[in-house]
């Protein structure tokens, strides 16, 4: 019997299965919990601050004290929530929560320096897209979508990490490139620019899609849709031990973790 086929691709699942088909099998097809924890929730409180930011206030609004109000306020309604409960048990005896508050406010203040507010006039945040390409749907999130003021569009990223290699850089260009080839496929509009923004290093990192480019990607999307499906029907996910296998959340079912 062969395993369901995912309902869609996404930057994140593309990279995923890159990364290791086995790890994408647990975490896609069968749905494995992964535990959160305070890289991740920084991550996500980050985002949810730089949305309000830049969707709820115009660009007059923007300033550091705003942002810092808007990052208590969603503080507070993560504690309300129970939000942050969720820490794994592991970190919550080491996890400082007044450290992680203050590092996810650097986070958001640094987008005052790789960045200015006030300047950027935001079609939107958070913007849902699908599209149907072939038998494949595509699907994604863009954090943030951008008029420039020669009526162009940027597709923006936010990144909470430390800036990568070049070949990491590569596959971090590459989800944001699949943002753009949404747009085309979608708003029928191809992005002048994409933009990722490296908050702790307060850095942007800026390309230019190209026709070429965008074609290029669609084919490798296309590529990875048709390996997902054959494994799935051949149910034949195979691990690929890496250095990136110390900071994975399926270690314990992982075969190669249990080998003599």
């Amino acid at each position: 019997m062969s395993l369901q086929v995912p309902s869609s691709l996404t930057p994140s699942k593309v990279s995923s299965f890159k990364e290791c088909a086995y790890a994408f099998r647990l975490a896609v097809i069968e749905h494995v919990p992964q535990p959160v924890n305070s890289h991740t929730l920084k991550g996500t409180l980050a985002h949810r601050c730089l949305d309000r930011l830049y969707f709820d206030n115009p660009p007059e609004n923007r300033t550091l004290d705003v942002a810092r109000d808007i990052f208590n306020d969603v503080w507070l309604e993560a504690q309300n929530s129970g939000e942050l409960d969720y820490l794994e048990e592991c970190e919550k005896g080491c996890i400082d929560l007044n450290e992680l508050a203050k590092d996810t406010t650097f986070l958001i203040e640094q987008d005052f320096i790789a960045e200015n507010p006030q300047s950027v006039t935001a079609l939107g945040t958070e913007i849902q897209l699908e599209a149907r390409v072939g038998d494949m749907t595509l699907r994604g999130i863009i954090d943030r979508l951008d008029l420039n003021p020669d009526g162009t569009i940027t597709v923006t990223d936010y990144k909470t990490g430390r800036i990568p290699g070049v070949m990491q850089e590569h596959d971090r260009l590459s989800g944001v490139y699949f943002y753009a080839l949404l747009c085309e496929q979608v708003l029928h509009v191809v992005p002048d620019t994409v933009q990722l923004v490296y908050l702790r290093d307060a850095t942007r990192i800026i390309a230019k899609p190209s026709k070429q480019s965008m074609t290029a990607l669609l084919n490798r999307a296309g590529a990875i849709w048709k390996a997902v499906r054959n494994a799935c029907e051949r149910e034949d996910f195979r691990p690929k031990p890496s250095k990136l296998c110390g900071f994975c959340n399926f270690k314990l079912l992982c075969p190669t973790q249990h080998t003599d």
